[in-house]
């Protein structure tokens, strides 16, 4: 009710959090950091998808800090617990696309908090996956989400690796922001199964995600003179020269992939983040000298 009640925002809330410390008191009982002691039990596994699932949304729908160690300490620690073990990380979801996938699965719409405590996380959670014309402020790019580890080589590495591995799948896929959506449309804002992709599209997607991997892989030496940035910008100047829409429907593309990046189902967290930032600035690099040709013909 908490997620979707609009009648008694109040009392859901009041509700939920009492649900919360009755959980928290099971687990202050417990002598280890799981339900039923130090060991793992299904207990546990039967409820951290819920527990998950509720952090997500509620931080992004109602700015709702679950990991609030001052309310619920021994929720939080067995989070941490729970975290900790590589067979929950390789099925564990983050906020963006559990956001996108519950309320189609609910069969209703989350509510947004009423007194706008949602505003700062939601901004936060979406500024990598927003269309390219709308800039986010630099403190929402440098947010990231608690419960995971931090970002590093091995994480861009496992993002190129999933586009080398499935690359011609990626080329159709992004390929149908310039294609025909499809009929009839689809309960899910970004799912469109029935879409048809544009193949004059494709060859161009498939320049610009060559530069994708390479940005994730030379890690530290993009702004240095002679590196790929200066031949990304080459590219992005003749793309811009077939024409304003050739090079915005590209940039379409690039921001339909994006954000439809989906952990874990395509990647890690960490990994999903590395993406989202390199094809955010290989869209942004498109689409400023798409401005730049622009200003000088109106000259």
């Amino acid at each position: 009710l908490y997620l979707t009640g609009k009648r008694k925002p109040v009392e859901y809330k009041e509700r939920y959090e009492a649900m919360l410390y009755e959980v928290d008191s099971v687990l202050a009982k417990s002598p280890g950091n799981f339900f039923m002691g130090k060991d793992i039990s299904m207990a546990d596994i039967k409820f951290i998808p819920f527990i998950e699932r509720q952090a997500a949304t509620l931080l992004y729908f109602k700015g709702f800090q679950l990991r609030n160690e001052s309310k619920w300490p021994n929720i939080v620690k067995w989070l941490r617990e729970m975290e900790k073990r590589p067979s929950y990380g390789a099925t564990k979801s983050d906020v963006y696309t559990h956001s996108r996938a519950l309320p189609p699965q609910i069969g209703g719409e989350c509510t947004f908090s009423p007194d706008n405590e949602f505003i700062t996380t939601k901004n936060s959670v979406d500024a990598y996956c927003l269309p390219t014309s709308v800039k986010p402020d630099f403190e929402d790019l440098s947010w990231r989400e608690p419960g995971w580890e931090t970002e590093g080589k091995l994480h861009r590495r496992e993002a190129a690796e999933r586009i080398l591995h499935n690359r011609e799948n990626i080329l159709k896929f992004a390929s149908r922001a310039a294609g025909k959506p499809g009929f009839p449309v689809a309960a899910a804002t970004l799912a469109d199964p029935m879409a048809l992709g544009n193949d004059s599209a494709r060859v161009a997607i498939d320049v610009f995600l060559r530069y994708t991997i390479h940005g994730l892989l030379q890690t530290g030496i993009r702004n240095k003179i002679g590196t790929s940035e200066d031949s990304l910008n080459e590219a992005a100047k003749a793309l811009v020269k077939g024409g304003d829409g050739t090079a915005l429907a590209i940039v379409d593309c690039l921001d339909y992939l994006r954000q439809r990046v989906g952990v874990p189902r395509d990647m890690s967290y960490p990994a999903a983040q590395q993406l989202r930032a390199e094809l955010l600035h290989i869209s942004t690099t498109i689409e400023s000298e798409s401005k730049a040709l622009e200003s000088s013909q109106v000259r």
